[in-house]
């Protein structure tokens, strides 16, 4: 009896680059049963149970669990195998932030305790030297210094405010986090999110935000910090647009 597919919704840039995938298999780097991270040649790639934050590396399926799942996994003509089954990209999805609506500048008490040991600039602007203290900082698959930099890149493009200069030490930088972290990082420069950090930029409402400090133990949290500290880099000491 032939395995039934998985249909998945893909990022299209990771549909894009599974498809270009050679064959052969890939190391788990994580397996649990809410999400499956193999190492696709350098680059994080997800399998997501439909409770699974919709990380933008990500292929979201409609499995509730996927400890079901042997975690053997390879490519096979473009499609990602796992335990026999090929994981059938059915829609495509644009994780990228598009809008960013008027934020208050009172930051929230989860936010404020989460980074209180980070020692962030007050006005936003972040410098190379932050980039040493913040890549790779803290535990875990994403650890919390990575969180604020997503945050901070993801919304500087959602803006049409890249820093190049600092995208550019930040790439140099990848190899010194987890795997699944440096893929965030790159998605985020990209101007990819999370939809929780996508929804809170675009509506700042105390729905928004519970939902957005919900991921994770702290990386909403860090998301939110990073977000906000690009919002106020665009605007000087009394508030105007820089």
């Amino acid at each position: 009896m032939i395995p039934r597919p998985i249909p998945v919704a893909a990022p299209t840039r990771v549909a894009s680059r599974l498809a270009a995938a050679p064959d052969g298999p890939r190391e788990v780097v994580h397996a649990s049963s809410t999400a499956i991270y193999v190492d696709l040649d350098g680059w994080a790639l997800g399998l997501l149970s439909s409770g699974a934050t919709r990380v933008p590396c990500g292929l979201a399926s409609t499995l509730p669990d996927l400890g079901v799942l042997e975690p053997v996994v390879g490519v096979r003509d473009g499609a990602l195998v796992v335990s026999d089954r090929t994981v059938r990209v059915a829609r495509l999805a644009d994780p990228r932030v598009t809008r960013v609506g008027r934020h208050p500048g009172a930051r929230s008490a989860r936010e404020i305790s989460a980074t209180s040991g980070l020692d962030l600039p007050v006005d936003g602007r972040l410098t190379v030297a932050d980039l040493d203290r913040l890549v790779g900082r803290g535990p875990g698959l994403t650890p919390l210094g990575d969180d604020v930099l997503a945050g901070w890149f993801a919304a500087r493009a959602a803006l049409d405010r890249p820093d190049d200069v600092l995208a550019a030490a930040v790439r140099r930088r990848l190899g010194l986090t987890t795997l699944l972290s440096a893929t965030l990082l790159d998605c985020a420069l990209r101007g990819e999110a999370l939809p929780q950090l996508a929804d809170w930029l675009a509506d700042p409402t105390d729905t928004t935000a519970a939902a957005l400090l919900a991921v994770g133990a702290t990386s909403g949290a860090g998301l939110m910090a990073g977000a906000r500290l690009a919002l106020t880099s665009l605007h000087d000491a009394s508030g105007r647009a820089a």
